[in-house]
Parts: C-alpha cells; sequence; structure tokens
C-alpha cells in the first residue's frame, strides 16, 4: 500500500503521537532487554517476528508464541528479553471498554472462575484477525496514523473478539482486568514499587489495618504481608540484575539501612549476594 500526501497526514492535528495512539509498533534488536514503559495503560499484544521472554515476578517467565496474542495488565511491571530480532504490536485500549455497543469487557466476569484462570492465558489468532493486523501493520508502517483510524481499528478488533471466541475463552483473556475491585487493585498495584510496609499502606489508602487486610485479600487472594514482601524481593532483585544503580543506591531506594542488610536480604531470598547475582545476570546478556 502506497499512503498519498504523506505529509498532510503527519502534519494534521489528529495525526496519532506516541501518549495517544491506540497501536504501536515496537521493534526489539536481538539480545536487548527492555524494561515495560507506561504503567498505566493496559495491552493487548501481538508477536509479530522474533522469539521473547517475558520476564515478571520472581524467577517467573513466559514465552509467547508467534500466532498468538496476550494482556499485559496495567500497572504489572515486566521485562522483555529478545532471543532474537523481534516485532510486537501492541494495542492500548482501558478496562472498561466494550466489546460490541452491547456487551462490555466487565460483563465477561460471571463466565469464569478463579479456580480456571492460568496466567497468562493467550488466544490463538484466527484468519480473521491474521488477516486484520496483516493489513493493519501494512498501513502503519506506510503512515496511516490518524488517531481516529487507531480508534476505527481498536474497535474493529474487539468486534472480531466478540464474533470469534466464545465468552468463556474471553473471560480467561481478560480475567486480568475483571472484578469488583479495580480500583482498589490499581491502587496497590500504582504503588507497589514504593511502599512495602502493611501499615504504611494502610494511611496511604486512609483505611484501618485491619480494613486494608480484608480488602485485600478479597482482592489478590492472599495477605498483603506475603504479598509485599515477595513484590520487594522482585523489585530488588530486578535492580540488582538489570539496572545500572550501585547497591547503595537500591540499598538507599528499598529502605535498607545499609548495604550490608541488602547483602542480608539477598543471601537469604535467593542464597546469593547482590555482587553474584549482578555477575550472573551480566553473563546471561553478553
Amino acid at each position: 500500500m502506497t499512503l498519498l500526501y504523506k505529509n498532510e497526514h503527519i502534519s494534521c492535528t489528529n495525526y496519532a503521537e506516541e501518549f495517544n495512539k491506540v497501536f504501536t509498533l515496537m521493534e526489539i534488536p536481538e539480545g536487548h532487554t527492555v524494561e515495560r514503559r507506561f504503567l498505566n495503560t493496559t495491552f493487548l499484544v501481538i508477536l509479530l517476528q522474533g522469539d521473547i521472554e517475558i520476564r515478571y515476578e520472581i524467577d517467573k517467565y513466559f514465552t509467547p508464541q508467534l500466532g498468538y496474542m496476550f494482556l499485559l495488565p496495567r500497572n504489572k511491571q515486566i521485562t522483555t528479553f529478545a532471543r532474537k530480532a523481534t516485532i510486537l504490536l501492541l494495542c492500548s485500549f482501558a478496562n472498561d471498554l466494550k466489546l460490541c455497543s452491547r456487551f462490555s469487557i466487565q460483563q465477561l466476569s460471571r463466565f469464569i472462575s478463579e479456580s480456571t484462570y492460568q496466567s497468562p492465558y493467550c488466544l490463538k489468532l484466527d484468519m480473521r484477525l491474521q488477516s486484520f493486523f496483516s493489513l493493519l501493520v501494512d498501513c502503519l508502517k506506510e503512515g496511516l496514523g490518524c488517531i481516529h483510524y487507531h480508534q476505527i481499528k481498536r474497535d474493529e478488533l474487539f468486534l472480531y473478539l466478540r464474533a470469534g471466541y466464545t465468552k468463556e475463552e474471553l473471560a480467561l483473556f481478560f480475567y486480568p482486568v475483571l472484578g469488583q475491585n479495580l480500583e482498589f487493585k490499581d491502587f496497590v498495584l500504582m504503588n507497589s514499587r514504593k511502599i512495602f510496609d502493611v501499615k504504611d499502606f494502610a494511611l496511604q489508602a486512609n483505611m484501618s489495618q485491619s480494613t486494608f487486610n480484608r480488602r485485600f485479600k478479597e482482592t489478590f487472594n492472599e495477605t498483603a504481608k506475603n504479598w509485599l514482601l515477595l513484590r520487594k524481593q522482585e523489585f530488588v532483585k530486578r535492580d540488582v540484575a538489570l539496572s545500572n544503580l550501585s547497591f547503595s543506591e537500591i540499598a538507599e531506594k528499598y529502605k535498607f539501612s545499609s548495604t550490608s542488610y541488602l547483602d542480608t536480604f539477598c543471601k537469604k531470598y535467593f542464597g546469593k549476594t547482590p555482587k553474584e547475582i549482578r555477575k550472573e545476570a551480566i553473563g546471561k546478556t553478553v
């Protein structure tokens, strides 16, 4: 496809910018690791080319397959490692978006139980979606970037999801953004990188500690104390292994009184010193 009058498209005030575009093509060179940006947005992600490994939580890995799409909920911190040169297509959307004019995403919650959910759940692209994404990518590469085009194509995509997959399949796919406690869940996830104490979290949420613990258990099906400890382990290990921060900066960031306490924390939960963790991580990426 050849886009006529390309300069007119690009100079138009309705041309999508990075902050408001719905669809984004993302290229990751072989051997590179990328930290997630835009934590306040939920993305539907399609692997168009390559081979990647999604790293999340503590030592959890997920390898998407070509021909499938997966969901990346807002406030979920991940890193992506490209085993081969990779191209991803990301589609941003709000958690209250409708699959069609009569059926919202949130209505899917009654078609799933927590006991049947497996994370992450991927949907295989049917022939309709394969054709849809092929044409969409061609248009995006040619520069057809009007924000109205983006919005129309997202509506079309969700209509295809509504038409081509069962409600049970869609409920499993969208499960991470379904539920009655989304505001509370988003609040916790948004602040989980800087607050690791239950008492401090309850104060920030303007709740009593008992109310906060009850809401937390209802939302995450786990105690706040254990969950926050796991998040602290996750973030500390990621910064030790992947960031350029010094160990003293990491100790200060996570409120350890000294690097010696950071050493003790890492030895207790990971069986290695920060220096050993970083050295091992560097060895895996060269």
